[in-house]
């Protein structure tokens, strides 16, 4: 992970943790990166640095924010199942 998207990594944290809010609903996180329940982990990670970089450049925080949580949230659903990252 860059130092980007790691500091956006922590921002999201630190912010979530403040407001005390409920974590992100695995369908509204498949809505946000555009994928479906049977995407692989390779397509849900393409995407994600797809939506992440275009947000960069535009620079909207607020999306990058929500594409990095909308990672997060399937990322540790496939890891449960095995299918995430290593």
């Amino acid at each position: 992970m860059d130092a980007s998207k790691n500091g956006v990594a922590q921002e999201t944290i630190q912010n979530a943790v403040r407001r005390g809010s409920k974590a992100m609903s695995k369908q509204e996180a498949r809505q946000i990166l555009g994928v479906t329940e049977k995407s692989t982990w390779d397509e849900i990670s393409q995407r994600y640095n797809v939506l992440f970089e275009r947000n960069a450049k535009s620079g909207s925080f607020y999306l990058q924010s929500k594409v990095h949580r909308a990672k997060e949230c399937l990322e540790a659903l496939h890891t449960e199942r095995g299918q995430g990252p290593v």
